[in-house]
């Protein structure tokens, strides 16, 4: 099955790199002019797969497995054409010449929810190279190879076949020590089993066009899904652009160094900072990460601990 999606304006490439953000990770391939996600949709196992060219006006978008028409419905989101950039014109520097450089970055919105907060608890307190290693571990264990088109031994010159994350089913059935051998210690194995416990009631407020004002409360009383995990949600799985990421270590650092020359902020600062940016507060965070600008480093980078070697 296969669409055309008119995406006059968008940088894909720039758009879509949120979502393959983790190093490695199985389930995802970004390349120039190429994007290959595969995933779980309420439908069952399906592999969405993009492609454009140099400056397009259009991109190709294919789909495969039971979840196809699932994630071919969903596609103008997961590119960001849903996203509305009207009004956004920032006037400082350095943001005005960062969104200069950056017009065609929209914000995507998955609409995979499990696959999202699976993703998003593995990378709870850790760094992310080790939260890249624990996915990819658990992807490769618990997950499956995903459909892709392809016949299988083709001389077509790919890439090896994408993984798609382990169904919600299967992670509620294990014990939390199963998953030491991924490294992932016992709080954060059992946010995934009870996220997995409750994966198609949270599902639902997707497909049941839940809005997110409605749907914030339903995530935050999930145990496991705290102000962290929710905020990068609302933005990775409903597309939001006025969510700000609470709880992060380095965020509200990196806010008050762009916008206002701070080395060291908490989140209340960040949110005083970002509050004259509303409706685009994530948007201002994005574009933070965009800039490359960072306060100076004062402290090491935290040791990273592997939980398979207790």
């Amino acid at each position: 099955m296969q669409r055309v999606i008119p995406i006059d304006g968008i940088d894909l490439a720039t758009t879509l790199r949120t979502v393959a953000f983790l190093p490695r990770d199985p389930t995802v391939r970004l390349a120039p002019g190429h994007f290959e996600r595969a995933t779980v949709t309420p439908d069952g196992i399906g592999t969405i797969r993009v492609r454009w060219d140099h400056r397009p006006a259009e991109a190709s978008v294919e789909a495969f497995g039971d979840g196809a028409d699932w994630l071919l419905g969903r596609a103008e989101r997961l590119l960001g054409v849903a996203d509305d950039v009207t009004g956004f014109e920032p006037t400082t520097q350095p943001l005005r010449d960062v969104w200069r450089r950056n017009r065609g970055d929209r914000i995507p919105a998955t609409g995979t929810l499990w696959h999202d907060v699976a993703w998003f608890i593995v990378q709870q307190r850790i760094d992310t190279d080790s939260a890249a290693e624990q996915w990819r571990r658990l992807v490769f264990d618990l997950g499956s190879e995903a459909p892709d088109g392809r016949e299988t031994g083709a001389g077509t010159g790919a890439t090896t076949a994408l993984m798609a994350p382990p169904d919600a089913a299967t992670v509620a059935r294990l014990s939390y020590h199963h998953f030491h051998r991924y490294g992932i210690e016992r709080q954060r194995a059992d946010n995934l089993r009870t996220a997995a416990r409750v994966a198609s009631r949270l599902q639902a407020l997707i497909d049941d066009g839940v809005g997110l004002d409605e749907a914030m409360p339903l995530l935050r009383s999930v145990p496991g899904i705290g102000p962290w995990t929710a905020s990068c949600l609302a933005i990775q799985t409903w597309g939001d652009a006025d969510t700000p990421i609470v709880g992060d270590d380095g965020i509200p650092s990196m806010v008050a160094w762009l916008l206002a020359g701070e080395r060291r902020a908490d989140d209340a600062r960040m949110l005083e900072l970002l509050e004259q940016y509303r409706p685009h507060r994530y948007r201002i965070i994005r574009l933070g990460y965009a800039s490359g600008v960072k306060p100076p480093r004062r402290a090491p980078r935290a040791r990273r601990d592997d939980i398979r070697r207790r």
